[in-house]
């Protein structure tokens, strides 16, 4: 598609036939090193994140992930679909990522991650709109990351946009 014909089409490049789909969960390791860069990156100092011994005296069962490393899952899981052969929620919806700007997110946080977990992850495409004519298209999605026996961990709601014009 030209950026022309980008601009002239009102209806926009995400492909909305995909609205409603739910892609099959993906289980995803929560591994120590992992957890210690994501860490680290984050500039974060608390021991919980770096020492398991540490961690394991404050009570938890291993190291513990900030609640942003939800984001790392999140890339993990588009790793694991396109290694399954599924189709990550991105590129299903047709995204182009030269339009592509970032709406906004919201969290749930139901519980923690911690080292050794493994946690699924089940995104759902909610829905499209557009503003101001077309010139700007959106899509709701929503993810949810699960642990087997603790259930619900976290719960997210992003909005991506692409601006046509």
């Amino acid at each position: 598609m030209t950026d022309q014909m980008v601009a002239a089409n009102p209806t926009g490049i995400f492909d909305r036939s995909k609205k409603g789909t739910r892609l099959r969960p993906v289980v995803i390791p929560i591994e120590r090193g992992r957890i210690r860069f994501f860490a680290r990156v984050l500039g974060e100092t608390d021991p919980i994140h770096f020492d398991v011994g540490e961690a394991r005296a404050m009570g938890y069962p291993d190291l513990v992930a900030p609640p942003s490393f939800f984001m790392s899952i999140e890339a993990a899981a588009n790793e694991e679909r396109a290694r399954l052969g599924q189709t990550p929620v991105l590129k299903l919806i047709n995204c182009d990522y030269r339009y592509l700007l970032h709406g906004d997110e919201h969290y749930e946080y139901f519980g923690l991650m911690f080292a050794g977990d493994e946690v699924s992850l089940t995104t759902t495409i909610v829905g499209f709109y557009e503003k101001k004519g077309g010139i700007m298209e959106f899509v709701t999605i929503e993810s949810s990351l699960s642990h087997p026996v603790r259930g619900l961990l976290i719960r997210e709601r992003r909005t991506l946009l692409h601006r046509l014009g």
